[in-house]
């Protein structure tokens, strides 16, 4: 059973307990929440990808567009040529191990198990408890 549970859509009335609603009804989407604002037209997409001058989508409606786009442009012109300061950059390279670390692989590794007593009396007797119940199963079969 699908629940419509988008509280925008319910009504004041409730249905009755069979009925459905119509998928006409629903508007189609294909995101749970849609984007609002304005849609960028074509030819600022067409400056961008370099196929139209600038001249060509500077008017009233996408001069916005073009002055965000110019203006992230040259905030990409700065982060792209920022560069670590040298002190940092010294820090980190002696903060480094001289030697690389030796690594052994997980299956060359020697592995210590360590078992309580306590630990080993409950798998004792968690053997113990399954064998009779397996002794006990054969016993019926019989």
């Amino acid at each position: 059973m699908l629940d419509n549970l988008d509280p925008r859509e319910r009504q004041t009335d409730v249905p009755a307990p069979g009925a459905r609603e119509a998928p006409a009804a629903r508007p189609l989407a294909d995101r749970e929440v849609p984007l609002g604002g304005q849609a960028v037209s074509a030819t600022i997409h067409e400056w961008l990808d370099g196929e139209a001058p600038e001249s060509a989508v500077r008017h009233a409606g996408t001069a916005r567009d073009v002055e965000f786009w110019k203006r992230l442009e040259r905030e990409v012109e700065v982060r792209r040529a920022m560069r670590t300061p040298v002190h940092v950059y010294q820090q980190i390279m002696e903060s480094l191990p001289e030697a690389a670390p030796q690594v052994t692989p997980w299956w060359k590794r020697q592995v210590t198990v360590t078992v309580s007593p306590l630990m080993a009396m409950a798998a004792a007797a968690g053997a113990i408890a399954v064998g009779a119940a397996l002794a006990a199963m054969m016993l019926r079969g019989r």
